[in-house]
């Protein structure tokens, strides 16, 4: 007895489009090793212009909904556990059931790839730091290829509504829903998320509703969408906007930290790309984006962040300072033991304004003769001055792990906690200004005035408790 596929009843088209902005370098790799950088970017075979896959943009915005609605840690049903439980939730009727589950339905909405519209990358290279003795591994060097701030892509969706009012308008709110989160750059793409890579946002979008059943005239623009010579066209009052998005209580737990610091000395990170408008190019000179905009990259900052966090943890909780690193920095691949896993600790890419670089003669010394060794002299280009803004974000934290991050953020504030190369002749030293500490939906907000820190006596006991919770409690983490 055969079986008969039932048709989808499509009763419009909802087509939404709009020009996606980075505002950070962004790593879309296409998996393989290259031939003249280790990490390449993702390139249109025919075009070759680099690809953001409408596969990589989908998974980004349902894991946005998923986590929006069930938490970081929650997972998704199978469709089979959904029938005898609650009904199913946004991510599952936008995007359909979750991956390797027979009985979960279709994605209703279509995501498109998208070319980008320049061809320009940078190149970054990337180094593994021993703790312990702060130099480089063996064999832990590489580069990759990134997408400069200021790479637009056009994107496009497409969402199949069906002739079910109710079911219509809920899929139309998911979608508002994740594509608002899209616009204020809350959700990052491709590789490195953790640290400060993909922030993107969209300045406006642009909607057009086809009532195929309806109206003959917008099945007719619909199907000629991609050839205007045909001359149809949809009617005036087939723009629309996104509907109002849905009253759903956000389950995420977040603790975060925006900071401005100062640079209390000169920064170095390093990078080989050679300076904007220079004459005289430096051996080495600090880090700058696609945009030659001096940078303190997330890479850097949370390497920095770590090796101070073991320190502090080996000082109050030896006996938890692994369970606890890996929990809130992420597993390191590279462990013989236990499985991989990403950092709960979100850190942003920070650009520095208002500074300047100054080109710097030094020479290596034969510390035996006092001479200078031959050949040994080489120019440097720290970043001088400016203003920074540090952003850190921990979800799902428990106390300890937000009186970790306090912690934390006082050694950077009391220049304490250098960043980047050559801390040991002064540099990489930032000062504390302003800082936003967000528990939730609680902000406080803290600053420094003659040398005095203004903070709500409110907020004293409470971030104090966080610190001893780290120094008592017997479970740190949540993923410990």
């Amino acid at each position: 007895m055969s079986t008969w596929i039932t048709s989808r009843e499509i009763a419009a088209r909802l087509v939404v489009t709009g020009a996606l902005i980075l505002e950070s370098s962004v790593h879309l790799g296409n998996g393989d090793q290259g031939v003249y950088v280790d990490l390449p970017l993702l390139r249109d075979a025919r075009e070759g212009l680099p690809l953001l896959q409408g596969s990589s943009l989908a998974g980004a915005l349902r894991n946005y909904l998923r986590a929006y609605e069930l938490g970081f840690t929650q997972r998704e049903q199978r469709a089979e556990q959904r029938r005898k439980g609650p009904p199913p939730t946004l991510t599952e009727l936008l995007f359909g059931g979750v991956k390797g589950d027979p009985d979960g339905d279709q994605s209703p909405l279509i995501v498109d790839d998208a070319l980008a519209a320049a061809t320009s990358a940078e190149i970054r290279d990337g180094v593994r730091i021993d703790g312990a003795t702060r130099t480089a591994l063996a064999n832990f060097k590489y580069d990759l290829e990134l997408l400069p701030p200021g790479t637009s892509f056009p994107l496009r969706f497409e969402l199949l509504l069906p002739a079910e009012a109710d079911l219509a308008e809920r899929l139309q709110g998911a979608l508002a829903l994740a594509l608002n989160a899209l616009a204020k750059g809350e959700i990052p793409l491709g590789a490195r998320k953790t640290r400060g890579y993909g922030r993107c946002r969209v300045e406006a979008w642009q909607v057009a509703t086809y009532r195929l059943r309806e109206s003959r005239a917008d099945l007719l623009a619909w199907l000629a969408a991609d050839y205007p010579a045909w001359g149809y066209a949809l009617t005036d009052d087939a723009a629309a906007s996104l509907t109002r998005i849905p009253v759903v209580t956000d389950k995420r737990q977040t603790f975060s930290i925006v900071a401005d610091f100062a640079l209390a000395s000169p920064l170095l990170i390093r990078s080989e790309e050679p300076l904007l408008n220079s004459d005289h190019q430096p051996d080495v000179a600090h880090l700058r984006d696609g945009q030659g905009q001096p940078i303190i990259s997330g890479t850097s900052l949370a390497g920095a962040l770590r090796a101070r966090a073991a320190r502090i943890l080996n000082t109050v909780r030896p006996d938890q300072t692994q369970p606890l690193l890996d929990s809130l920095f992420g597993r390191d691949m590279h462990q013989r033991t236990g499985d991989p896993s990403a950092s709960r600790l979100i850190v942003h890419e920070a650009q520095i304004k208002d500074g300047t670089y100054l080109v710097q003669s030094r020479v290596g010394l034969d510390r035996f003769t006092g001479g200078a060794f031959d050949t040994a002299l080489f120019n440097e280009a720290p970043q001088i001055g400016g203003e920074a803004q540090l952003t850190l974000t921990i979800h799902e934290p428990s106390d300890a792990d937000k009186g970790l991050l306090l912690l934390l953020l006082k050694d950077l504030w009391t220049s304490d906690l250098p960043l980047g190369g050559t801390a040991s002749i002064g540099r990489g030293r930032l000062r504390g200004r302003r800082a936003t500490i967000r528990d939730g939906q609680t902000a406080w907000e803290l600053s420094e005035h003659e040398g005095r820190l203004s903070l709500p006596d409110a907020a004293r006991d409470t971030l104090e408790g966080y610190v001893v919770a780290l120094h008592t409690t017997k479970e740190l983490s949540r993923g410990a």
